[in-house]
């Protein structure tokens, strides 16, 4: 039986990841001898006359995605078009539209080698919009467009390949009162709390993988619903899963202490460094007012947890298969006048839905993902980074067994 990712595990490589262990390999024609195999990407023509950023969604499983609440985003090779066989421009059409951004590359960012002290340049990155104006999806594709340094192309056996990230601009969703949703009946709630059982039942019947056989670029980033379902749900009533252990629990509405304290004891600056999302995940327990009270207290050090505390527009978390509410969740922001980081927090609190709490062992349990607003960074283009990849990285990116060293030296 082949093991599965534990749950919640996703392909979310960085840019770094996709330039390095990704699109260095393919351009050289590299041959890996790792003992993990790598996430596998397409190879496909992101900028052909007859196809439409929505029809390669489609092909691919984008809708996919988007019904299971992940991130909208697809990835693949693809060769870039010259307009000439003797030019230098890149033709960027794609069905009755085309790429828009800044072909000359001025503003593109750089890919930087985090592992290496000096910080080298292994590639660039530049973003482009779709423009149709005759079309409803005009402005509503991204393309992120990864390419190697120069230094890294003695090397190549695929000329002009790029690695590209396709994303969705998602749709402004409405925000419904929970009140309207539909309430269960008792019979209902009976048969959804037997459905929630054998579910975790079978999972617990399979083999997950251990986390030194996860591929290069794999995360642990759960949708709403894992973490209800998976995590807080057989935490509360007490069943031991695979997963036990990999959301710490944490006070964050304790009065000693301060988000980015949180943030800084948990790891949060690694994922800052490794251009990882900005979000930590934990347990934690609701406070009340008073012994008396059901409102929910939610200071944390001098400031508070500001949000819709009533929950009337906490947005339901539904269980795909059946679509049957299975949890809410509430948004908050960290509000302190006197901090720099006023308005910099943000909290989203996930609980369980009242009809699963009958079999509670843990009384106001909830999970939280911490997310942290990124500083703007001021781009300018191609400065203050080291020279490009020397002779001496490549050397230890391409050796002569034919081999990649994920980790080239600190130099």
């Amino acid at each position: 039986m082949a093991a599965m990712f534990p749950v919640g595990f996703r392909f979310r490589p960085t840019d770094e990841e996709l330039v390095r262990s990704y699109l260095y390999p393919k351009v050289t024609g590299t041959q890996t001898h790792d003992l993990v195999p790598k996430h596998d990407i397409p190879e496909h023509d992101l900028y052909a006359t007859n196809t439409e950023p929505s029809k390669i969604w489609k092909q691919f499983g984008g809708q996919n995605l988007e019904e299971n609440q992940e991130e909208l985003e697809l990835l693949f090779f693809t060769r870039l078009k010259r307009v000439s066989s003797t030019g230098s421009r890149i033709k960027r059409t794609i069905g009755g539209g085309y790429w828009k951004g800044d072909a000359s590359g001025k503003s593109a960012k750089n890919v930087l080698e985090t592992k290496s002290k000096t910080m080298k340049r292994i590639g660039f990155k530049e973003t482009f919009h779709y423009k149709n104006d005759q079309s409803k999806d005009s402005n509503s594709w991204i393309l992120h467009e990864l390419s190697l340094d120069e230094s890294f192309l003695r090397h190549a056996k695929i000329g002009d390949m790029v690695v590209c990230r396709l994303r969705k601009h998602p749709k402004k969703e409405e925000i419904i009162s929970s009140t309207n949703a539909s309430s269960q009946t008792s019979q209902n709630t009976t048969l959804m709390l037997e459905f929630l059982r054998e579910l975790l039942r079978s999972y617990s019947r399979e083999i997950t993988m251990a986390p030194t056989m996860i591929p290069e670029g794999y995360r642990f980033c759960p949708t709403d619903e894992e973490l209800v379902l998976y995590y807080l749900y057989p935490k509360v009533i007490g069943t031991q899963t695979h997963e036990e252990g990999r959301i710490p629990e944490h006070d964050l509405y304790a009065p000693n202490t301060e988000p980015w304290k949180i943030w800084e004891a948990f790891g949060g600056p690694n994922l800052e460094e490794n251009q990882e999302e900005l979000e930590l995940l934990f347990f934690t327990r609701l406070k009340r007012v008073s012994s008396t009270d059901s409102r929910i207290k939610r200071t944390i050090g001098n400031g508070c947890w500001k949000g819709d505390a009533s929950g009337k527009y906490a947005k339901d978390v539904l269980e795909t298969m059946t679509r049957t509410r299975i949890g809410f969740k509430k948004t908050f922001h960290y509000k302190n006048d006197e901090s720099k980081d006023n308005n910099r927090w943000i909290l989203h609190e996930l609980s369980l839905d009242k009809s699963l709490l009958s079999q509670a062992k843990i009384e106001d349990l909830v999970v939280c993902r911490l997310r942290k607003h990124p500083k703007k960074k001021v781009i300018s283009s191609h400065t203050k980074v080291s020279s490009p990849a020397t002779d001496l990285m490549l050397d230890y990116w391409k050796l002569d067994s034919g081999e990649i060293l994920l980790d080239p030296p600190i130099s």
